[in-house]
């Protein structure tokens, strides 16, 4: 994906523009012409920033992302400490990407979409998740277990969650309890043993 000059603009009405319309009319639906329209822009300036619409549609699931993992740090960050901070992570982790409309509906109606962005954005992915926990983490305790260690925890956490918002289950995650046992029986125990040992 070619680099986005997000603080351009006529970029940010695009991106504004193409999100209302995403929620609207689903990622795969959406007509440039109406993006467009709602920006106050040419096609031809969207096709100056974006090859395409699949370009468009990554750009702004980047941006709410970027957003969205800030948020979810900012979250447990002025929470009390909680009894686990990696199921604490994870629990908020989904709740905060639930709240979110568009990427919600995004994973509820278009998963192949989701499928293929997360073979596509994985190392980003990682990359944003990891900075979000160096921020929940107390002071010291990201460099205490270094940063192998916290890729690897942010890669568990978005696999799991990603097996959450995808999957049916068994079992209904929809309240912060039932999703903090899921977190304790199935998610902690997957965590690397080295990590486990680490008190937080």
């Amino acid at each position: 994906m070619a680099v986005v000059d997000t603080a351009n603009s006529a970029t940010r009405a695009i991106l504004d523009a193409a999100l209302v319309e995403f929620e609207r009319h689903g990622f795969q639906r959406v007509a440039l012409d109406d993006v467009a329209r709602r920006a106050g822009v040419s096609r031809t300036t969207i096709y100056r920033r974006f090859a395409n619409r699949d370009e468009l549609v990554a750009a702004v699931i980047e941006r709410e992302n970027v957003v969205l993992f800030a948020d979810i740090a900012a979250e447990l960050s002025r929470a009390e400490k909680p009894a686990n901070y990696y199921v604490e992570a994870f629990t908020q982790s989904i709740l905060m990407f639930r709240r979110h409309r568009v990427l919600n509906q995004m994973m509820t109606e278009e998963p192949a979409l989701v499928l293929e962005l997360g073979r596509r954005h994985h190392g980003a992915a990682i990359e944003r998740m990891a900075d979000a926990l160096r921020v929940i983490f107390p002071a010291g305790f990201a460099d205490r277990i270094g940063a192998a260690a916290v890729d690897d925890l942010a890669e568990t956490i978005l696999r799991y969650a990603a097996m959450v918002l995808l999957l049916p289950s068994a079992e209904p995650l929809d309240t912060p309890e039932r999703l903090r046992a899921f977190a304790e029986r199935h998610f902690v125990p997957s965590l690397p043993a080295a990590l486990r040992a680490v008190p937080v």
